[in-house]
């Protein structure tokens, strides 16, 4: 047997072995990819938590130097002396949920800030959320279509606020 014609044989790969390569690293780009899309929505539901509590450290800050009341909005005009900007969803650019109660007189007693994250499979579903409707609060859903935490699950999966 002539070993010229051998070793030419052997130098290239073959047809399988080139597919199952290209298989491997089409099904390792498609766990990849959907791990990232998976820790880009970590990283957004983080920046909303970081936002509400930012926005409550505001509020507070708000409610200390306004005689012991609440803001009645959640916008730049309000806080713009307690925050650089407010902060909005990263994803929709919308302002985040807010109510308030309020006892009249405009004084206002009680708030609600919220948002909705993406990963509902956190541990945060658990959490006790303050329910402004059964309270009866008086005043109104500023931000957000639904303060309703307590009975529908979806409206809020991570709150902060005051309850008069």
């Amino acid at each position: 047997m002539d070993l010229g014609l051998l070793h030419r044989k052997q130098k290239g790969f073959t047809l399988v072995e080139l597919l199952v390569v290209i298989a491997i690293i089409g099904v390792l780009a498609t766990l990849v990819l959907l791990q990232l899309g998976t820790a880009r929505a970590r990283a957004r539901d983080t920046k909303r938590i970081t936002d509400i509590n930012q926005i409550r450290t505001a509020v507070e800050s708000y409610f200390e130097d306004n005689g012991g009341t609440y803001p009645t909005t959640i916008d730049q005009t309000t806080l713009g002396k307690y925050l650089t900007k407010v902060p909005v969803d990263p994803l929709t650019g919308q302002a985040y949920g807010y109510a308030y109660h309020s006892i009249g007189g405009g004084r206002v007693d009680g708030y609600q800030v919220w948002v909705k994250l993406e990963q509902t499979a956190a541990a945060l579903n658990g959490d006790v959320d303050i329910d402004s409707k059964s309270l009866g609060w008086s005043g109104t859903t500023v931000n957000g279509d639904d303060a309703n935490c307590k009975t529908d699950p979806n409206a809020c999966i991570y709150d902060q606020g005051i309850t008069p």
